[in-house]
């Protein structure tokens, strides 16, 4: 090791304080950035893999209905055929039609066959698809595999679930019956896909050409999706239009031969393949999506941290030059050069920041294993070793630039006389301390951007879970029937008695079959109203449709604004609608609904009964025309309100409840939920988003005041002299404390200034998403004052006492 090194470590080893909160300030901030870097270039990693990825499109559908638009990441399942045949410029159709299968049955040599329900991931393609998505054939081949409808190929994962880990080639001709009664051949078993994609099959089914009927034209199902990649020198707009010639044109046939009472805006859309990731405005089933705008925002927010790190070394530097004072002037007087200077001080920021790196790297583990509930699922996994390169190299380079030019220039600026007088400081003049000055506003301002961020984000999350919501959901435990169970002809009807049977229970209130109120999934129709007037057009609103028996509304607690309940019946005869369904179709009042026939061609019904509006959906959406129904075939969940609000009580209730359905379907399908914790769980992504500003919050503010703990440093070793002075004359310890600490406050009372209407600006931008929202108040920016003010004080508050209660023989004594 080289003397001059050494002399390094050893100068770092002497302010060891300093150096620590160095290494720590710069730690934070690169674990942050480090931290978002590995999420964001795992999002982003998404289909790069993909050959032809720049002409790989997904076909989506958009919709228009009640004059909202909204969007299916599926099409008409026809809709592969007629691309095939009638448009050009498209080198590969590839249809991923999602199979649901309701169980797969392996048999097992001396032991109980294996029975998987519901296998996930399951699908009906054709050769196209392995032509696009390049997966390794570990055993059989496409052509082969793909030869008739009772093969299956399945990925490694998938047979190794299935059959044990044997070697691939042992996998094929071995048997999968599903649902009972379906035998599949393992024809082919492919590779796992290793690299970030949305092509999350497990098993792949022979698709078969088949004679689609007129009217599955006009359907469209999420799960029927065709990818479609194109010629080289294809123009997509002409593409598109070609795309919705056929659609239109079979629309046309459709309306000729059907002659519908209702009509559709529905159009299509060319989604580029590495923009399908990014999605968010297209809802999916089992596919997370993630957001450029957050994306970006955490970039900036891992910006915002590091250069707030950068900061703080900065000003703990420029804090540690009077105590090197001496060793500064003895080595200019030796003959150290400018040049020199600035060498040492860049090694020394080179060697913290590196130093900083390696805690980084600890942190940045520890918040991995911490975050895991929040992250995305594979971030931790993803691994990009060049790109980590590429990351931390310019990170080192950027830190130790952006930390050492200050330092540096500080040093070798100062003059020998002047730092062996001990006036380093003040020689390099009032410029040097605003620009001090300067940083210490600039990181007040990002914490307390974040501080206000997290009040008003919280405040929102606090909002959405305690409004009226129109229902009551305290003590409400919901327990569905699985769909299998329904349709066992055994157990179709026992749901009808388990609730009769709970409803004797003790510690249960009510009990109601039905859809409940707020949920992430809907079912709604095209409802027309058609007034006295015959000649008049018909009003036709989408209303969402709800079906419920006699106990739900009071079991909810919904108020009747006019008529009555609904009647018991097993089919719909009549309807309970909401206040927004009353102004919807144009009547005057609620009463004035009452006796109305609302509904579809030939299936019109009475409006017997009004409730006042409740929130169906998310508060990101609004409240849209609800219909309550009976209708005994869709009534599969069990609402159970509990008579008592202690938790305590409720265990040894839902236990009897447990035992009725134990009594009623097989062992092992009893499961609930509680209302409250369902509604919680669909605001996952903003609660995620919370903990995240949460955490930027607190490494603001302890970077900020680690800055602010070096700026305190500074002025109390530049007023030394001022502060003897005014003990001399008399002045209390909590006067000088005061007089020192009141710099610091107009400091961050400028930064709140300054933070105040940024802070305003993005929190109404992400609170745009929400229909229904909080109110930004002055208290949110008074309580963001205050709490920066005392981490103010606290953190210069040691530094202000032990200044004003120093002797003031040594603070007036001249060297």
């Amino acid at each position: 090791m080289s003397t001059n090194f050494k002399t390094l470590l050893r100068r770092l080893a002497r302010y060891r304080l300093f150096t620590a909160l160095n290494v720590l300030g710069l730690a934070i901030g690169i674990a942050a950035c480090w931290v978002i870097y590995t999420l964001v270039s795992y999002e982003f990693s998404f289909e790069k893999d993909l050959p032809q990825r720049d002409r790989t499109y997904r076909l989506v559908t958009g919709f228009i209905f009640d004059e909202k638009e909204s969007y299916n990441g599926g099409v008409s399942a026809p809709m592969y055929q007629g691309i095939r045949e009638q448009v050009r410029g498209i080198d590969r159709v590839v249809p991923v039609f999602g199979k649901w299968m309701n169980t797969a049955k392996v048999e097992r040599a001396g032991a109980e066959p294996l029975i998987v329900e519901e296998p996930k991931f399951t699908v009906e393609v054709d050769t196209n698809y392995f032509a696009m998505v390049p997966y390794k054939w570990l055993a059989g081949d496409v052509q082969s595999a793909f030869n008739t409808p009772s093969n299956v190929v399945l990925t490694e994962s998938r047979a190794r679930s299935y059959f044990g880990s044997i070697d691939p080639q042992q996998y094929i001709g071995k048997t999968i019956i599903y649902n009972d009664t379906l035998p599949k051949r393992v024809a082919g078993i492919v590779k796992d896909i290793e690299w970030s994609t949305e092509f999350k099959a497990q098993e792949f089914y022979p698709m078969q050409s088949k004679v689609y009927e007129l009217g599955a034209w006009t359907n469209t199902n999420g799960s029927d999706k065709v990818y479609l990649q194109l010629s080289p020198d294809a123009d997509t707009a002409k593409v598109l239009a070609h795309i919705t010639a056929v659609a239109t044109k079979k629309w046309n046939e459709f309306e000729q031969e059907k002659k519908p009472t209702w009509s559709m805006k529905r159009w299509f859309e060319l989604l580029p393949i590495k923009e399908s990731h990014f999605s968010t405005y297209i809802k999916e089933y089992d596919t997370r999506k993630a957001s450029k705008t957050v994306l970006y925002g955490l970039m900036a927010l891992g910006g915002f941290l590091l250069i707030l790190a950068c900061i703080n070394y900065i000003n703990l530097s420029t804090a540690l030059v009077p105590q090197r004072s001496k060793e500064i002037g003895v080595r200019k007087v030796l003959g150290s050069g400018r040049l020199a200077l600035i060498r040492q001080v860049f090694s020394e920021t080179m060697v913290t920041v590196v130093l900083a790196i390696i805690l980084a790297f600890l942190l940045t583990k520890l918040a991995f294993l911490l975050l895991k509930d929040i992250i995305p699922e594979g971030t931790v996994e993803y691994s990009n070793p060049w790109g980590l390169v590429l990351f931390l190299a310019p990170l080192l380079l950027l830190v130790t630039i952006l930390s050492g030019w200050y330092p540096a220039w500080l040093i070798a600026k100062v003059q020998p006389v002047s730092i062996m007088r001990g006036q380093a400081m003040s020689s390099t003049g009032n410029s040097r301390q605003v620009l001090r000055k300067v940083l210490i506003i600039f990181q007040f301002v990002i914490a307390q951007v974040f501080i206000i961020g997290a009040l008003i984000m919280g405040s929102q999350l606090s909002y959405t879970m305690k409004k009226d919501m129109g229902f009551d959901k305290e003590a409400v435990l919901l327990v569905d029937v699985p769909w299998k169970i329904l349709r066992n002809e055994k157990f179709e009807t026992k749901h009808f008695t388990l609730a009769e049977e709970l409803k004797k229970e003790a510690g249960i209130s009510a009990v109601s079959l039905g859809t409940k109120p707020m949920s992430s999934g809907y079912s709604s129709s095209m409802y027309e109203y058609r007034g006295e007037d015959a000649g008049k057009e018909p009003i036709k609103r989408q209303v969402f449709r709800k079906s419920v028996d006699t106990s739900y509304i009071s079991l909810y607690k919904m108020q009747l604004l006019a008529g009555r309940n609904l009647h018991a019946s097993d089919t719909t005869r009549e309807f309970v609608i909401n206040e927004t369904a009353v102004n919807a179709f144009g009547f005057q009042s609620p009463q004035d609904a009452l006796g109305k026939f609302i509904g579809q061609e030939n299936q019109k019904y009475p409006i017997v009964g009004v409730v006042k509006d409740f929130h169906m959906l998310d508060f990101h959406t609004t409240i849209d025309p609800v219909a309550l129904m009976a209708n005994k075939d869709n009534l599969n969940s069990i609402n159970i309100k509990l008579n008592t609000t202690d938790p305590a009580k409720w265990q040894e209730t839902i236990k009897r409840i447990e035992k009725k359905w134990a009594a009623l379907y097989p062992p092992g399908t009893f499961a609930y939920k509680f209302y409250d914790q369902e509604l919680e769980a669909m605001y996952k992504e903003e609660r995620n988003f919370s903990m995240l500003i949460n955490l930027a919050t607190v490494i603001a503010i302890v970077i900020s005041c680690l800055g602010l703990f070096g700026l305190a440093i500074i002025t109390s070793f530049q007023r030394t002299k001022e502060i003897g002075i005014r003990k001399v004359l008399g002045a209390s310890v909590s006067g000088i404390v005061r007089i020192l600490s009141s710099d610091f406050i107009r400091l961050v009372l400028i930064a709140l200034v300054i933070a105040s209407p940024i802070a305003w600006w993005a929190m109404n931008k992400w609170l745009s998403d929400f229909a229904y929202r909080v109110q930004i108040s002055w208290w949110m920016f008074a309580v963001t004052g205050l709490l920066a003010v005392i981490i103010a004080l606290v953190t210069v508050g040691f530094h202000a006492v032990k200044a004003a209660v120093a002797n003031p023989v040594k603070s007036l004594r001249n060297e």
